[in-house]
């Protein structure tokens, strides 16, 4: 009768032991899961390192079409266009959100520009000051290839007409 008690609480303590372990894995994986859905530039960095990897992969002879499939989040590609793409772009990004769809991908930014951006002071009389750019397309990727079809484009709440956005 002792020899049961003693195996039934060996059992108990040991699963207790594996319930606690379980436990504190899963919410490191939340924690690890929520940082990486942050804008940062460790976000950013994140995705820096997912290109590198699809290119030195595609230099591969010996690998296969196909292989290997890369997720990108919607915080890391924010998080890429505001922490390294935003010096090669000519305005200020005010603020920039992506929306991932089955292969859509929408980008909603506000973006600044000097008043005296491009030095035609025509040009500059339409672009300059701030606005709010929408732009939506389709997004295809394959064989270390992408693909995006611009769909939509609005300016400021105004649709651009799609013989336009073709032109």
């Amino acid at each position: 009768m002792k020899k049961t008690i003693l195996i039934a609480a060996a059992v108990v303590v040991l699963l207790a032991a594996g319930g606690v372990i379980a436990f504190r894995s899963l919410s490191a994986e939340k924690a690890a899961a929520a940082q990486a859905a942050e804008v940062s530039p460790k976000s950013a960095a994140s995705l820096q390192v997912k290109i590198d990897a699809i290119k030195k992969a595609d230099k591969m002879p010996d690998r296969l079409p196909g292989a290997s499939h890369v997720e990108l989040s919607e915080a890391e590609l924010e998080s890429y266009v505001l922490y390294s793409l935003a010096p090669d772009i000519p305005a200020q990004i005010d603020s920039f959100h992506v929306q991932l769809g089955q292969d859509t991908v929408a980008a909603d930014t506000q973006l600044t520009f000097a008043a005296k951006a491009t030095g035609n002071p025509v040009v500059d009389t339409f672009i300059g000051g701030t606005h709010n750019l929408l732009l939506k397309g389709k997004l295809v990727a394959q064989q270390s290839r992408g693909k995006f079809d611009l769909e939509e484009v609005h300016i400021d709440g105004i649709r651009v007409p799609t013989i336009l956005i073709q032109a």
